[in-house]
């Protein structure tokens, strides 16, 4: 077991990359000590920002796995993972957030281009983006509320791929992909700036008919990201996105099932009918269009604010109803930034605020072989959000950097069932929480800094969890609230990179997920969590890079996760299970990973993936397989003529050949934990680019 009092004098965050080459497809990643990073509004370089964050970037999105999806990349990162249960079914953990989480992402807060993409019901249609369409990822990891709201698990800010305005950027690029069961897609891109202005455009296509039976897909995204430099005080922005996404569901299965044949869905019993009778599919279009304006005052002194609308209409028919949803969110975000003190003491405060409004009306039917039948319920929803909030930051003598943040924390509910007489309402609303952050800073020399935080986390119960799917609405479900205690080390020393952070998390009123035995959920507060765990990150660049070598970049990396989660004061039914570990969180997490570029163009990259044994239950009684999981890219980009250049790659995933699940079913009643993930398959693909 880790004893984590000799371990707190360390801690985490590192990054590492090369700086873009002219006629690269995408930016690369780039050196710790010159990347900087926004997750708190620092706008400072990772090695003076106080905080756990990881940074992925666009090559480590789309170059170092075959197939364009976020879960592989997010799965290299310590104390991050990510599950695709089937294509096209995510569930995001950050620091084991996934205990409430059947399906979809929870607990976490999301912006896109700096616009709030987590609703103010809570949920967040992370499966409506095109990994191709992403630039750049910031992990914040651990509570972030006090400066966006609430989340215990953490927060994550998505950039596009669109450049500043004022440059000139004129690029157009095609790609086409195959891989193994069906695996197809392609993406078109284009962008152009001109006189202060940049527009950017993206289409991606991805289907697939699913490794186990009833798991096809298909996705359809379309971005838009247009820039214009007003003048030299202000810039304005429209950022706008539609998917059309549709993946079949396979359901669970139980260990006997799964051991005799993997790749089937859930089978008809006497009394449930299974997946594909059921025809049991999510549908999901989604709509979303927003505004930035960027003013400066001064050079001091400016200001971000951000409005946005969006529309979802979900559908699922599943085994035992046929569930249709149509989201209606609106909401805006501002932030001034306002460099009080130059000179002795600089000093930086930030403050503004965020608001959220989501009007939902959900209807529940019965499913017959996956038309919708009878009315069951018919329900109206309206979740509001605000935060305000406060952060300061002044870089005292010694190299000392502090930071203290402070938000106000207001959701409130109104539930309406028109399906029963007579037609009741019913309000909730919690009491506001004011979630304070401290943090100190400091730097030894130019290439180590230390740090140590104390955190606090605030999560209101979603409306998936207060009404889930199965129909029933919970007024009762009470919010989540916790603290960290955190501190890192970080830096570099020579080709040696190195992020090391260990945390304590103390989690109160757990929201858990129960389901019954057709398979629906419900969710309840279960008691207390005590969360310890040390994340490691390291890097070696076995070569320096110079124009005449030809290994242009050779490295290779590590990322450790190691935790201690346990359960405290609490109750599964009638039963204590007070000192059993957290459900569905590994012990050990252990990422290792190769990457080679040569001066002749040819690349490869290499990442094998060890999953340790976890608990699938509260009780702990049944454990998953170890995972070890090995993938490799092999490709070509070559740059002609100037402005063309051409990326054609191959890549191998599960080449262990491994039968695995990539996302269990926690809690799932009847022992039905299992889906079956690929077995050993490939991709190749190829991406043409031109500038002008």
């Amino acid at each position: 077991m880790l004893n984590y009092r000799y371990l707190f004098f360390l801690l985490p965050v590192s990054l590492f990359a090369q700086q873009p080459e002219p006629g690269r497809l995408t930016a690369d990643t780039i050196q710790l000590s010159e990347v900087t990073v926004r997750g708190y509004e620092t706008n400072r370089p990772l090695l003076e920002t106080a905080a756990s964050i990881n940074v992925l970037a666009a090559k480590d999105l789309t170059q170092r796995f075959g197939t364009p999806a976020l879960v592989p990349a997010f799965n290299t990162l310590p104390g991050v993972r990510m599950d695709e249960r089937s294509p096209g079914s995510y569930r995001l953990s950050i620091r084991g957030s996934l205990i409430r989480s059947p399906f979809g992402v929870r607990n976490v807060k999301i912006y896109w281009n700096e616009l709030p993409l987590t609703d103010a019901g809570g949920g967040t249609y992370l499966n409506a983006l095109d990994v191709r369409s992403i630039g750049r990822v910031e992990v914040i990891k651990g509570p972030s509320g006090s400066l966006y709201g609430a989340g215990t698990g953490g927060t994550v800010l998505l950039n596009g791929l669109s450049s500043p305005a004022g440059e000139l950027a004129n690029r157009a690029e095609v790609g086409a992909l195959a891989g193994s069961y069906g695996l197809s897609g392609q993406s078109y891109t284009i962008q152009t700036g001109k006189n202060n202005s940049v527009l950017s455009l993206n289409y991606g296509h991805l289907q697939s008919d699913g490794y186990r039976e009833n798991s096809r897909m298909y996705r359809d995204n379309l971005n838009l990201n247009a820039t214009f430099a007003v003048n030299e005080k202000q810039t304005v922005s429209l950022i706008g996105l539609y998917s059309d996404l549709m993946y079949q569901t396979p359901g669970g299965l139980t260990a006997a099932q799964y051991q005799a044949n993997p790749r089937q869905a859930r089978p008809s019993t006497r009394v449930v009918p299974g997946s594909v009778d059921q025809r049991a599919a999510i549908y999901q279009k989604t709509g979303y269009l927003g505004f930035s304006h960027q003013y400066r005052w001064s050079d001091r002194i400016q200001n971000t604010t951000v409005v946005f609308g969006s529309l979802t209409n979900f559908a699922n028919p599943f085994i035992t109803n046929y569930e249709k949803r149509a989201d209606q969110g609106v909401g805006g975000r501002t932030v001034t930034r306002w460099q009080m003190i130059e000179d002795g003491v600089p000093t930086h405060l930030v403050f503004g605020g965020e608001w959220q409004h989501n009007f939902t009306i959900t209807r529940n039917y019965g499913n017959r072989r996956g038309q919708p039948d009878t009315l069951q319920s018919d329900d109206e929803f309206k979740a509001s959000q605000s935060v305000l909030f406060a952060q300061l930051e002044a870089s005292l003598p010694w190299g000392i950097i502090a930071t203290a943040g402070l938000s106000r924390n207001e959701v409130s509910y109104r539930f309406t069932r028109f399906s029963t007489l007579p037609i009741t309402t019913q309000p909730r609303y919690f009491e506001p929480v004011w979630l304070p952050r401290v943090a100190l800073l400091k730097k030894l020399g130019d290439f180590v800094s230390v740090f140590a935080s104390v955190s606090t986390g605030y999560s209101a119960p979603t409306i998936q969890e207060v009404r889930p799917s199965e129909g029933t609405y919970n007024p009762t479900l009470d919010p989540e609230q916790g603290t960290n205690l955190e501190a890192a080390v970080r830096g570099q020393l020579s080709r040696f990179q190195f992020d090391v952070a260990v945390y304590q998390f103390r989690l109160r009123q757990t929201i858990v997920r129960r389901s019954n035995e057709s398979g629906a959920e419900f969710f309840i507060n279960a008691g207390k969590t005590d969360q310890k765990g040390l994340e490691l990150q390291l890097s070696y660049n076995l070569v320096i890079p110079k124009p005449a070598n030809f290994w242009q970049i050779l490295r290779v990396w590590n990322s450790t996760t190691l935790t201690n989660y346990r359960f405290r004061n609490y109750q599964q039914g009638a039963t204590d299970v007070s000192g059993n570990r957290v459900t569905g969180v590994p012990p050990t997490a252990v990422v290792t990973g190769l990457d080679a570029e040569t001066r002749a163009g040819f690349y490869a990259h290499l990442t094998h993936q060890f999953l340790d044994r976890f608990p699938l239950d509260d009780a702990n009684s049944v454990q998953s397989d170890i995972a070890r999981l090995l993938n490799a890219t092999l490709g070509y980009r070559k740059s002609f003529a100037r402005r063309w250049t051409v990326d054609a790659y191959l890549s191998g995933d599960n080449l262990l050949d491994q039968t695995y699940s990539l996302g269990y079913d926690l809690n799932a009643f009847g022992g039905r934990f299992y889906n079956a993930a690929a077995r050993r398959n490939f991709t190749g693909g190829v991406r043409l680019a031109v500038r002008w």
